[in-house]
């Protein structure tokens, strides 16, 4: 059995189900697709800075930033068989000294785009102190003008943060053939990053009819637990080419490529001076994914008074959780006294899910935003869970 399968095969087992060495040697993903889905090195100087560190016996932090397919659905467990958890530990077993310092963080949200992953950026990426960063919001992101605006500014704060991780960029794909990798490749190339691409991988293979979509994913963009292990295994073969690639002093583009108005973008916190008044959206206990905490108009308690801020910034972002519960309503944002967009906690096809919005505010300076329960949605629950502003 070569290499590649018997690494495959060990990152596919999971519990009972064990396949035999004929079945790995069988397997319908190629060397040729590991291969393929090298879509660039990029520069290398920041990971070879995480590689030093790992072969000094030092502690390497390894973020993964994306939707549901980084969370782990369709793994079987999906906390320790997703690509994520399986390919941290290929970093740990090909550069680390003490793999127990490897420092491992998954922060996928199931549905959510590139606009929540800037927006909690700080809480769930930056707060980790990376060392190295993956980027997966390919089937998730739209590709119009707010997709790449999100997107970019997302890649330039994460390379601008304190730590300086390197940052690798990961396309995956649906069953439709879509894939927003287009402009994210030109973006990865304008930053000189380092890009995977898994839609590069199996979609020809689909298309010469050399494999079905069921062999990697079992719905319509998930992977299965053997698809799971086969991403590890591009990221593995990402990390062989970049430690072999020389390093090269990294200078960061000074201007986007598309555009990076949410590069600065700011998270409000409670006690911020930007908080007027928090009026019948106290801030407390929320339960959705990473956040714990949030503005909350509670049924029980009613209330007509808005939660008030004062921000001073180009644009805005607002994160809130929506149920498929007729309990929870619709809240009203105003700026400067007009009406911009009535958010809705309520949606028939919802899951508990987090909904990013974006406000133009206009001019870079002082704007009133008042978030007030909907007329006749008083006695409604809604759970306004981050809002940030960012200055161009």
């Amino acid at each position: 059995m070569n290499k590649f399968f018997s690494r495959l095969l060990t990152l596919a087992l999971s519990g009972a189900i064990l396949f035999s060495t004929a079945a790995a040697e069988e397997s319908v993903f190629t060397q040729e697709m590991v291969e393929r889905s090298l879509t660039a090195v990029g520069n290398t100087q920041r990971l070879h800075r995480a590689i030093d560190k790992a072969q000094k016996g030092e502690a390497v932090s390894i973020v993964y930033l994306g939707g549901s397919i980084t969370e782990g659905a369709a793994a079987q467990p999906r906390t320790t068989k997703c690509y994520a958890y399986l390919s941290a530990q290929l970093f740990a077993e090909k550069f680390m000294a003490d793999p127990g310092k490897l420092q491992y963080h998954n922060a996928g949200i199931s549905g959510t785009p590139s606009l929540l992953g800037i927006t909690r950026c700080q809480q769930d990426v930056l707060a980790h102190q990376p060392d190295i960063v993956f980027v997966e919001f390919a089937v998730n992101d739209s590709s119009d003008p707010l997709g790449r605006m999100a997107y970019e500014s997302l890649v330039r704060k994460l390379l601008n943060s304190e730590t300086q991780p390197a940052v690798i960029l990961l396309f995956t794909t649906m069953s439709s053939g879509y894939s927003a990798q287009d402009h994210m490749k030109k973006i990865g190339k304008h930053y000189k990053l380092g890009m995977v691409s898994v839609h590069d991988a199996v979609q020809p293979q689909i298309k010469e009819g050399k494999m079905a979509w069921s062999d990697y994913s079992g719905d319509y963009a998930h992977p299965t637990t053997e698809g799971h292990a086969f991403i590890a295994e591009l990221i593995g073969h990402y990390f062989d080419q970049a430690a072999a690639t020389p390093a090269e002093d990294y200078t960061l583009p000074k201007f986007a490529f598309y555009d990076k108005s949410l590069e600065n973008l700011v998270n409000i916190h409670p006690g911020d001076a930007a908080i007027i008044s928090e009026g019948s959206f106290p801030y407390g206990a929320v339960s959705c994914y990473s956040y714990t905490q949030g503005w909350r108009h509670q049924a029980v308690k009613g209330g007509t008074e808005p939660l008030i801020l004062e921000l001073t910034g180009t644009h805005m972002t607002l994160a809130f959780k929506q149920e498929k519960n007729t309990m929870c309503g619709k809240a009203e944002v105003w700026v400067d006294g007009v009406l911009k967009l009535t958010l809705n906690g309520y949606a028939d096809n919802a899951w508990g899910n987090v909904v990013t919005e974006l406000i133009v505010l206009g001019a870079n300076e002082p704007h009133t935003v008042e978030i007030r329960m909907s007329e006749g949605h008083e006695r409604k629950n809604f759970n306004l869970l981050d809002v940030t502003v960012s200055a161009k």
